[in-house]
């Protein structure tokens, strides 16, 4: 009994820490946003981009690779290059 008792608790608190990273995740800063796509963007061997200024250099540094734009959820110009 008292193993389950530890195992809900477990659960518990995991659920819980979910449940706070969603909630942060809702209200991060576009700065914030703007780092983890760049961490995501060096882990996956691509360059990424959140600004006209930033795009224009990731287009010129895009020679050998797949070079996007886009438009964030909040109208902010994006853009990657998947070096290849």
């Amino acid at each position: 009994m008292k193993k389950y008792k530890t195992y809900l608790e477990s659960i518990m608190k995991s659920i819980s820490v979910i449940l706070i990273l969603l909630g942060i995740t809702g209200c991060t800063s576009s700065a914030t946003k703007e780092f983890l796509g760049q961490a995501a963007g060096n882990a996956a061997n691509t360059q990424v981009g959140y600004n006209k200024q930033q795009c224009f250099t990731v287009k010129s540094q895009c020679v050998q690779g797949h070079y996007e734009t886009w438009q964030t959820s909040d109208g902010v110009e994006g853009c990657s290059c998947k070096k290849l």
